[in-house]
């Protein structure tokens, strides 16, 4: 188990190439708890995300986790009660490490830091999203320590209370 991690870095994520590996992790109790069925996540994984991309994170050259990250439709906002998150210029992140023995590290928040930094100079966003659970204290931290603020909370159809957190990137 590493006691610090120096170097993390986005990989290109390659379904052919990396399949069994996240579906080990989408496997792992401390994955599956907040992300729901291991083969429905794993489905959604292989397909690739609409009008984003995907990752995997990879932290002093070993793979620990995958990223993601998807403009929401009108209609997944508004089931979600998110009526005045702008569709147009906000993009939705997802993320998992994977392994365990990184999670702790800062591994998630520089991994959210690079994207959004990389999705910041490349496009015309307004503002980044994340959402978990209320209950997912690790998660939360690793948000925070990522630049996102709590902006409130609201009742998930499918994953029950959670925050929605914020990073604006450009001024409105």
């Amino acid at each position: 188990m590493p006691e610090s991690v120096d170097e993390v870095r986005l990989d290109p994520f390659d379904p052919e190439r990396d399949a069994d590996l996240v579906s080990i992790w989408v496997r792992a109790p401390h994955v599956s708890r907040w992300w729901g069925d291991p083969g429905k996540t794993l489905g959604e994984v292989l397909a690739r995300p609409d009008g984003g991309g995907d990752a995997l994170i990879v932290a002093d050259e070993v793979a620990v986790g995958y990223i993601r990250w998807q403009k929401l439709t009108r209609a997944e906002l508004d089931a979600a009660g998110l009526y005045e998150v702008p569709e147009a210029t906000t993009i939705d992140i997802d993320i998992a490490v994977g392994e365990p023995d990184y999670i702790g590290l800062g591994v998630g928040s520089r991994a959210i830091g690079l994207l959004v930094k990389d999705l910041a100079a490349n496009s015309s966003l307004r503002a980044i999203i994340l959402s978990t659970s209320v209950d997912n204290l690790v998660a939360l931290s690793a948000y925070e320590k990522a630049g996102f603020e709590r902006r409130r909370r609201f009742d998930d159809p499918e994953y029950g209370e959670c925050w929605l957190l914020a990073r604006d990137v450009r001024p409105v």
